[in-house]
């Protein structure tokens, strides 16, 4: 059954509805044992398959066994609090904290100031379970995914307000804005990088210091761009309103990129798995700009036997805070068997358990009830638009939020879901699907300690189509195995397969374009020859010889005169700015002021503070390069010893300290 988004304010707003309440033979959700059907009065969300209607086809499920993708992965939206941004945002939330509550950011603001480190290896994980046709996770105990309730528990973005593409008539205030960016886009930097803004108004006393303090939120924080250190113009007229008090809907907008980045990161595992042949000496390399920190942080909440155990925070704090600084290191295969093993575990309404301030959201109740609809009542409106079906607008994107597909995340019973047609011509027709009247005269509230079913049509759908195909495809998933081994047997160079132009159809979204290429061998190789081997191995047609892996990228940062924006290198894409590199010593630096230690950074690295003070703090371009270099020729150096002492011959002066990799354009 399709139902047209296009066409929603032509109808009678009664007759689209959120939400039904019928009888139902249900049972148990899938892997659940001892599962009975039991007749009972159910309730659903919208839209589902009519029972005259035959069973969906399956989904596109596929099953991946490689224990290191054969490409890399840029977590550019992955950001981390600078030093003096926590005093700094302490300060303002003092002052401006009554401000805040009204433009529904307060506790998104106090999230900034918390560091979620990265596990690469569970995203990665989770991304091959995701499907990007219907945005959800494919488990075996059913679907699931972030939703708008995610982003308002966890992420403290409201999911009311005015459209993230707003404009506002303080033109003043915009343009003294535009004026201080462009001050900074006149210094060495060539451009407003956060650090340099964050100077510039930090204690300042200037008339738009609370602007530009979220002006750099949202550039650093919530809307991160391909310039990644740099001060966004067009979150100006975001940062004004807010300023004043006025809600601006961010939980649809970072939604949005999440799933896109998900989808991009579904493509780039798909593309490698599918298409990567066996004498290939390429690698893709694909860069995602959502805050892919709170998916680990859905995870984490929901998979309690996968994630670290959280930490114990006063009551009326961040519910984020409780994953703050905590660290895990796991294997792709690692994640890939606590999913199997976990599908007991999992916990479809983590947020209805009472933890600290989650219960200030009144759609958590103790006994379900149903209240009669009040589009003046922000709590049920915000209800309303969580359970919905809607489009997701962006400031780059815009995707298609389904929630009647993971029903049993909001405490309803699930059936088959109806197909939705798009409504993504426009960001205007997107916004008004989005905002689009509730139809609903009342709205169930189902008991936050009760546990949703699926109906028998369901679990017979999923079962014999959708787990049957994860079985078949877990079967022909051993044919991807010499994935895992390849990198091994080959001796040719990893190098940056990137997009091709832009109407090309058949390069995948997200990847870069042409680029050069660098002739390298595979590190885990490298590691067992003696430097003269490597250097033998490395002759290229004119007898030049070419440098290992990690040799290179470090003399691509000594040798090129930009080397603090670009660095040619087959360890990143070959013009990415130094982004891996200011994103470890971000860490460094939070960590070392969080534990109040001391670090060597200290004393190869000053800051730019106006009282000279020393710092470990520096512009993102510049932050800890020279801490970078002194740690990765220590390891060098290291490696080089176990080698010389592992093999007679030596090279000796032979070896050439820093030669400039060798470049060819495709």
């Amino acid at each position: 059954m399709t139902t047209s988004l296009e066409e929603v304010e032509e109808e009678d707003t009664n007759t689209i509805i959120i939400m039904e309440e019928r009888e139902a033979l249900m049972v148990a959700p899938p892997t659940s044992p001892g599962a009975h059907p039991t007749p009972r009065i159910s309730h659903f969300l919208k839209p589902t398959l009519p029972t005259s209607i035959n069973l969906p086809s399956s989904l596109s499920l596929s099953s991946f066994t490689t224990n290191k993708y054969p490409f890399n992965v840029f977590f550019n939206g992955w950001r981390y609090p600078q030093k003096h941004w926590k005093n700094w945002a302490d300060r303002l939330h003092f002052l401006h904290k009554s401000t805040w509550i009204k433009a529904g950011i307060n506790d998104t603001v106090i999230n900034s100031t918390f560091a979620i480190p990265r596990n690469e290896a569970l995203l990665l994980g989770f991304a091959e379970r995701w499907c990007s046709h219907t945005n959800t996770f494919l488990f075996p105990f059913g679907e699931s995914t972030l939703t708008l309730e995610d982003m308002m528990v966890l992420g403290g973005y409201s999911v009311l307000g005015d459209s993230v593409l707003e404009t506002t008539q303080l033109i003043e205030i915009e343009e003294k804005l535009e004026q201080a960016r462009l001050e900074l886009s006149r210094t060495t930097a060539h451009k407003a990088v956060h650090y340099s803004w964050m100077v510039k108004f930090m204690g300042s006393g200037s008339e738009i210091e609370h602007e530009a303090f979220l002006v750099l939120w949202l550039s650093r924080f919530v809307f991160p761009s391909s310039s990644r250190d740099t001060i966004r113009k067009n979150v100006f007229p975001i940062a004004i309103l807010l300023a004043r008090g006025t809600k601006i809907a961010l939980a649809p907008a970072v939604l949005s990129t999440i799933y896109r980045d998900l989808s991009l990161l579904k493509n780039a595992i798909v593309d490698c798995t599918t298409k990567y042949e066996d004498d290939s000496d390429e690698v893709l390399s694909v860069t995602v700009w959502g805050t892919l920190q709170l998916v680990q942080v859905w995870i984490w909440e929901r998979f309690p036997t996968i994630g670290p155990k959280p930490n114990l925070v006063e009551n009326g704090v961040p519910r984020l805070a409780r994953w703050h600084n905590l660290k895990q290191v796991m294997s792709i295969e690692n994640v890939r068997s606590g999913l199997d093993s976990s599908s007991d575990h999992f916990r479809w309404r983590p947020y209805s358990i009472f933890v600290n301030n989650c219960f200030s959201f009144k759609f958590y109740k103790e006994e379900d009830e149903w209240v009669s609809f009040d589009s003046n009542n922000e709590d049920l409106v915000a209800f309303a638009r969580c359970l919905r079906v809607s489009e997701l607008v962006g400031l780059e994107c815009i995707e298609h939020y389904l929630p009647h597909r993971v029903a049993m995340q909001f405490g309803f019973d699930q059936d088959l879901p109806g197909h939705v047609d798009r409504a993504n011509r426009t960001p205007e027709i997107a916004w008004r699907n989005y905002t689009r009247p509730v139809g609903d005269k009342m709205l169930y509230f189902p008991s936050r300690l009760f546990e949703a079913d699926v109906t028998t049509r369901y679990l017979e759908w999923w079962k014999h189509l959708v787990l049957k195909e994860m079985n078949d495809a877990s079967n022909n998933g051993a044919e991807n195995e010499k994935l895992s081994s390849m990198s091994t047997r080959r001796s040719k160079a990893n190098c940056s397969k990137c997009r091709k132009a832009d109407n090309d159809a058949d390069v995948p979204p997200g990847f870069h374009p042409k680029c050069s290429k660098v002739e390298l061998m595979n590190s885990v190789d490298e590691d067992k020859l003696a430097v003269a081997e490597i250097v033998r191995r490395r002759r290229t047609g004119n007898g030049e010889a070419s440098m290992g892996a990690p040799l290179q990228s470090l003399v691509s940062y000594v040798a090129d005169d930009e080397s603090v924006q670009k660095v040619k290198s087959s360890v990143f894409r070959s013009t990415v700015k130094s982004e891996p590199i200011v994103e470890e010593l971000e860490k460094t630096a939070f960590n070392v002021m969080e534990n109040g230690g001391t670090s060597v950074a200290h004393n190869s690295v000053r800051g730019n503070s106006n009282e000279g003070e020393s710092s470990i703090l520096l512009t993102d371009e510049q932050l800890g390069i020279g801490v970078h270099l002194e740690t990765r020729i220590s390891k060098l150096e290291r490696k080089v010893a176990k080698l010389k002492a592992a093999k007679a011959k030596v090279i000796g002066k032979n070896f050439p300290k820093f030669i400039k990799p060798r470049i060819r354009t495709r």
